[in-house]
């Protein structure tokens, strides 16, 4: 899986072809284990399931993915995903702005179909038209040729995959509720200040007051938003932080559980074995480049 991801994915995307493909593989997991970290980004992704099955949780909704199962995320979205029965897994993510596809803006059926969703005033189903996932490898397949063609063709295959999901819908879905899109932004807040501060004791009643409401609204709301509890949210984030630390930055084990709030060496290497698949010894053997947690 991604190694280190941060909540919300700073994406630089070329601004000539604002793209990237990201790879995520594993040889083994637990099932429930955590394959996409909970993050946000401002643009739009395709996940692409190649293997195993997994559950991927978009504002709050799951989502079951198998291989061949392409899933839309729009800009925003917080998304995350888990392995459902264990074993290897792999999908690709392709992220992707919207300022790709506005090359056809003059065309009607843009402005018709596609412009309520690139502006934030749609909302497109996220399993889109459906049977999508060799128009999408054919994609994947084209930006990693890094030709001028392969370009041009892969932005085409995301348009025409935007544009049939697009159609596949009567009329465009509402944009969210003012009342949830704020709520959305209190929890996004929420989940900065845990990454920003992961080493700090962070409690349920601390964290609802955050955004506004009682513990016990705010553990169903949050369960239902990320598909985990709080607790087990906020050390999915240490354990990522510590996974960053001893890959990285060459801490020792016991620097990077001091660092990360975890004090004593059993508790953080039970922690960082449930949540990352190997001890934390391991993972400082692998090193910067040396494999995939």
């Amino acid at each position: 899986m991604k190694d280190g991801i941060r909540l919300r994915e700073h994406n630089l995307l070329d601004p000539l072809f604002p793209v990237k493909v990201y790879v995520n593989r594993a040889a083994d997991t637990a099932p429930g284990q955590n394959i996409l970290f909970l993050h946000w980004h401002e643009h739009f992704e395709l996940i692409v399931m190649r293997r195993g099955k997994a559950v991927f949780r978009l504002n709050s909704e799951p989502f079951e993915a198998e291989p061949g199962t392409v899933l839309l995320v729009q800009a925003g979205d917080l998304h995350a995903g888990y392995s459902r029965f264990g074993g290897a897994t792999e999908y690709v993510s392709i992220v992707f702005s919207g300022s790709l596809l506005r090359s056809w803006s003059a065309d009607p059926g843009y402005a018709e179909l596609l412009q309520p969703y690139l502006d934030g005033h749609g909302r497109l189903h996220p399993l889109g038209a459906g049977g999508e996932s060799e128009l999408a490898e054919r994609v994947i397949a084209d930006i990693s040729a890094g030709t001028a063609g392969g370009r041009l063709l892969a932005r085409t295959g995301l348009m025409l995959m935007l544009a049939r999901a697009a159609a596949a819908q009567p009329a465009p879905a509402p944009a969210r509720p003012q009342e949830a899109q704020l709520r959305q932004e209190r929890f996004k807040q929420l989940l900065r200040h845990v990454e920003a501060s992961c080493a700090d004791k962070h409690t349920i009643d601390d964290a609802a007051a955050r955004v506004r409401m009682d513990p016990f609204h705010f553990c169903k709301v949050f369960k239902k938003l990320t598909g985990s509890t709080y607790i087990d949210y906020v050390n999915q984030v240490r354990m990522q932080e510590a996974m960053r630390l001893l890959r990285q930055e060459d801490c020792s084990v016991a620097e990077a559980g001091e660092r990360v709030g975890c004090g004593n060496a059993n508790y953080f290497t039970k922690l960082f074995k449930r949540y990352n698949g190997m001890t934390p010894s391991q993972a400082k053997k692998l090193g910067p480049g040396g494999g995939q947690p």
